[in-house]
């Protein structure tokens, strides 16, 4: 995958699920995302494949301290 910023139907697509089961992953922190405002979601191609990596596991939140401890 070329890209490094996905939309929330590029993480459905790859996570091969609803793109509303995306938004509820979001809503419960459970999934990293970049939020651009009160309803607009990108995500980092990078986040998304190192919590997969992880089996999904690790809250967001979790994840996010550990991609700015690698910077």
């Amino acid at each position: 995958m070329d890209k490094q910023i996905l939309v929330a139907e590029e993480v459905a697509e790859l996570l091969r699920v609803d793109k509303q089961r995306v938004y509820e992953l979001v809503r419960t922190h459970q999934i990293p995302v970049i939020r651009l405002g009160e309803r607009q979601y990108r995500f980092s191609a990078q986040a998304i494949f190192r919590w997969l990596q992880l089996d999904g596991s690790q809250p967001a939140e979790t994840q996010l301290a550990t991609l700015q401890g690698d910077k």
